[in-house]
């Protein structure tokens, strides 16, 4: 088994990523189980407390579910693996249990916390074959999300202005692009968008990109499973750091999508996958 860590922004698709990814036999990401950050204290004999990025909700559910599993006698990679195969196993609010005797890949779905500068080097030190996914979202459309999500149960970018919510999406960007910098060939990015519209291929890609065959059955579900979200996105004042990054992952700020128009692209795609 290796490790392997979702990176970007959240709002951007990362938990119907990890759900059409836990299709495949070999694969289980854990949804926002907090488990690098807990370790990173763990060994340190620091007290648990919040990330500053995030919220500690994952952090108290891995805990109280599995904070028994934790031994200061193991490495932190044997330590990760016995939390986060138990959370598999055993189920969690988010995730329903299984059993995947054949694993290969094991990882965590926490996009803020996997490009800390004090969490990355803790992974590169002790996960040294770590690879990443990095999924993306055009930013006003993760804003609009955020918006959307703090409506109800949201935990995070609370009290944020769209222009503030745009410069954060910015920030944990421009953490990813260093990275890839650092870690050439062990990233590998793909945008929602498409995920959403051409889910087979680019769920065929990152299997190819973990050394994995592609698994039919999960391709077909997860192109089922998968359309784009119906909700508008206003276009936004953005900086030029933003503008820069966006274009470079092929967005155009000019044009945000309509209500209208984003309910046809949902729509669409929704009843020519049905029909696919």
């Amino acid at each position: 088994m290796r490790p392997l860590f979702i990176i970007g922004n959240k709002r951007s698709g990362t938990s119907q990523f990890v759900r059409i990814l836990n299709l495949h036999p070999e694969v289980f990401i854990a949804h926002e189980a907090d488990l690098i950050w807990i370790l990173h204290q763990f060994y340190r004999q620091q007290p648990f407390t919040v990330h500053p990025w995030d919220s500690d909700k994952g952090m108290k559910h891995t805990l109280a579910a599995a904070g028994h599993l934790l031994q200061r006698d193991r490495t932190p990679w044997e330590n990760f693996q016995a939390v986060i195969k138990f959370l598999m196993e055993q189920g969690t609010p988010w995730l329903p249990p299984v059993s995947k005797p054949g694993l290969r890949w094991l990882g965590d779905k926490k996009p803020f916390q996997h490009t800390d500068p004090q969490l990355v080097p803790f992974i590169l030190e002790h996960f040294p074959d770590a690879l990443f996914l990095h999924i993306i979202r055009h930013p006003c459309a993760v804003t609009a999300s955020s918006d959307h999500f703090n409506r109800h149960d949201g935990d995070f970018w609370q009290g944020l202005s769209q222009e503030e919510k745009v410069r954060r999406w910015t920030f944990h960007e421009q953490r990813v692009a260093e990275m890839k910098l650092e870690l050439p060939g062990r990233i590998h990015s793909l945008r929602y968008e498409d995920l959403c519209r051409r889910t087979e291929l680019e769920l065929s890609g990152v299997f190819h990109f973990l050394g994995l065959t592609p698994d039919a059955r999960a391709l077909k579900n997860a192109a089922r499973q998968t359309v784009p979200a119906s909700r508008a996105c206003a276009k936004i004042n953005c900086p030029a750091e933003t503008l820069e990054l966006a274009t470079r992952h092929g967005y155009d700020l000019e044009k945000p999508a309509g209500r209208l128009r984003s309910l046809g692209a949902h729509w669409y795609w929704k009843l020519a996958k049905r029909f696919h």
